[in-house]
């Protein structure tokens, strides 16, 4: 069943065509990765999904609804969250205090209960601790919990904006990138920990990733992208062996598993 789908998307800029005529389902339950060269169209694909970016044309639905002309902050409340290529974090802040921040979208409480913490808001932030607490443990995040964000690697604090996500408990997690400035061992973890979101979680996820290794190991579907349009799209093995593919990004015929 189609969690997301996308019809005919077209965006341009300045005259330019950054999304062209692009059109892709995913499924619920699986791990979809969209892939290609810098400037493809990828990251503007997500933004026009979290509706950052307004589509010149085409039509996007979540869950059965029509998500195209949504203002921006709908889209985190039907349970879609995403992180970004370039960390939007907030760097004089704790790490358990950025994970609680993707917990607003669940605070019911008025602004007059917050300010004395008591009732239902007191109810509410230890429910949203507890959740946040489970995020930390779940991403081995525990020896950072209370260090502010820009005294920690770029590869941890990564690891935070995954969390921060994950606190908006998303039907669908949009990952822009996240392995960047990752080391080896730290992207293998990655690994696990995106299976496990899928698979323990119950969390459908779309890649934007150049990290093939790890493409080729999570990823049930692949959709590539050039140029802004859709080049094709398959599972890894018929993607990996694709001529058009090949030719557009690799130049050889062993370079998308060597990459």
């Amino acid at each position: 069943m189609a969690l997301l789908s996308l019809e005919n998307l077209e965006l341009s800029f300045g005259g330019v065509a950054a999304v062209s005529d692009v059109s892709f389902q995913v499924n619920e339950g699986e791990i979809l990765s969209l892939i290609g060269p810098n400037g493809a169209g990828k990251t503007t694909i997500f933004n026009c999904i979290s509706r950052l970016y307004k589509p010149d044309r085409g039509r996007m639905t979540f869950n059965g609804r029509l998500i195209s002309k949504l203002k921006a902050h709908r889209i985190a409340g039907l349970g879609i969250a995403r992180t970004f290529q370039n960390i939007e974090l907030f760097t004089n802040m704790t790490v358990i205090g950025n994970i609680l921040l993707g917990r607003c979208v669940f605070r019911r409480s008025g602004l007059l209960a917050q300010a004395w913490f008591y009732g239902k808001a007191r109810r509410e932030e230890i429910e949203h601790r507890r959740k946040a607490e489970e995020i930390i443990d779940f991403l081995d995040l525990q020896a950072h919990r209370d260090k502010r964000i820009g005294s920690l690697p770029y590869g941890v604090q990564k690891l935070v904006e995954l969390g921060r996500a994950l606190a908006l408990e998303p039907k669908l997690l949009l990952m822009d990138e996240v392995s960047s400035g990752m080391n080896l061992e730290e992207t293998q973890d990655l690994m696990i920990w995106i299976r496990d979101i899928r698979d323990d979680l119950g969390v459908t996820l779309v890649l934007v990733e150049h990290d093939m290794r790890l493409v080729m190991a999570v990823s049930d579907r692949i959709v590539v992208i050039d140029h802004g349009q859709k080049i094709t799209e398959g599972p890894p093995s018929e993607v990996q062996a694709n001529p058009e593919v090949i030719r557009a990004y690799l130049g050889e015929s062993d370079g998308l598993a060597e990459s």
